[in-house]
């Protein structure tokens, strides 16, 4: 193929995993290979990177305004088809060869949208399904529809995880043979922490400079558990009374998490720092990601400590076990165990050769299975696939015309 390949990478919040994803894949895609635009609606902390990531950027909902974040004010209908219109001129305009959609709402808008503008091939990203297991019902039959409706403008999916892909055949969402599976990566480079990193986050959250620190990075919402793992640090200070943690990240229960901190008298142990662009900082200078979701499908700042050689105590739930192998680069308790989350806590807070161990292997496994560079490869050859392959159709269709004419 001569000319470059036209991508367009479309999100909504820009929060969480997804968003993340999204980067990393749009600035690394070979630029002499793809013409790459990100469009988003805007409303979470990654804003500013996206925009400042020097692709181009199409703002489908300018009305949000700086500042705004979605996850706490969700757009209304009316909204939403505002957005929808803009998002379907955009497309038309720029006629990209591929639109590859991420999280739900955006997933559903744009491939609607890219399927009425003509699009050769529309992608979609399997984060997480808005019909999980979690959701009550009749909502999580009727989300459960709207994908399999969604699947008849739908040229591929993309998973993660072959735990999200497995669900999905499961659910009959689509067939096995339509998504390909190809694991996340992160944007943190490999790296060591410093004396001086670690002396430096302690004093900024004002505890001993030697005192052991658990963090926990993401949204403060039900499926992260952060109410878990503060319902564990009681159990945790009786073995280990100079351990903090550090909860990175902001949501809907953070004004719960904070009070449940000091109803159970561990508030000074628990900091809440909100969102932070340091997070590559923050993982070296830790001593443990904990890791106590309820769901995950995969977890990329599972790969966030690997690469900074931390080891991770969490759940073995979902997908998780595809990133962390218990025993190897981490310990992993069943869904919910907050008794056996403050045991690997504190075994790992106590045996720093452990500790040790597990980090090492965890950034050895990321190295061989999860670097950027095998990700980006895969969804390049993935990307010219589809469009060979729907170019190809329209090839023999117009032939057949020919020879009928």
């Amino acid at each position: 193929m001569s000319a470059r390949i036209k991508v367009l990478q479309l999100t909504g919040i820009t929060v969480g995993g997804s968003a993340e994803h999204l980067l990393q894949l749009a600035t690394q895609l070979p630029p002499d290979r793809f013409e790459t635009t990100i469009a988003l609606s805007g409303g979470g902390p990654l804003d500013a990177a996206i925009l400042g990531s020097g692709l181009p950027v199409l703002d489908y909902a300018p009305s949000h305004g700086a500042g705004h974040f979605k996850q706490a004010t969700p757009d209304g209908p009316l909204e939403l088809l505002r957005q929808f219109r803009r998002l379907r001129a955009d497309i038309r305009r720029h006629r990209y060869d591929v639109v590859h959609t991420h999280t739900s709402v955006a997933g559903a808008m744009g491939r609607v949208a890219a399927w009425s503008a003509g699009t050769p091939v529309r992608l979609h990203m399997l984060h997480a399904y808005a019909g999980h297991a979690g959701v009550p019902q009749p909502k999580r039959s009727l989300y459960r529809l709207v994908e399999r409706v969604l699947g008849l403008v739908t040229t591929h999916y993309v998973a993660g995880s072959a735990f999200i892909r497995d669900v999905g055949v499961r659910n009959r969402l689509f067939r096995r043979a339509d998504c390909t599976v190809i694991p996340y990566s992160t944007r943190m480079t490999v790296g060591d922490g410093t004396a001086s990193g670690r002396a430096r986050l302690r004093d900024e959250l004002g505890v001993p400079p030697d005192a052991p620190l658990v963090a926990l990075v993401g949204r403060i919402e039900d499926q992260k558990g952060v109410d878990l793992l503060v319902r564990a640090v009681p159990a945790v200070l009786e073995q280990v009374p100079r351990a903090h943690v550090v909860v990175v990240g902001d949501g809907t229960r953070r004004e719960e998490s904070e009070a449940l901190a000091g109803e159970l008298g561990v508030a000074g142990h628990v900091h809440f720092t909100g969102w932070r662009h340091d997070l590559a900082d923050v993982m070296r200078a830790v001593d443990v990601l904990a890791l106590p979701s309820r769901w995950e499908a995969f977890g990329i700042v599972n790969l966030e400590a690997m690469a900074a050689a931390r080891p991770v105590v969490g759940f073995g739930v979902e997908g998780v076990p595809e990133v962390v192998v218990h025993g190897e680069t981490g310990l992993l308790s069943p869904a919910g165990d907050v008794d056996g989350l403050a045991r690997d806590l504190v075994r790992v807070l106590t045996d720093p050769e452990l500790a040790a161990r597990l980090g090492a292997a965890g950034r050895r496994r990321f190295v061989e299975h999860f670097a950027p560079d095998r990700m980006v490869q895969a969804h390049v050859e993935l990307y010219e696939d589809l469009l060979a392959r729907r170019r190809g159709r329209v090839s023999r269709r117009r032939a057949r015309r020919g020879r009928a004419g």
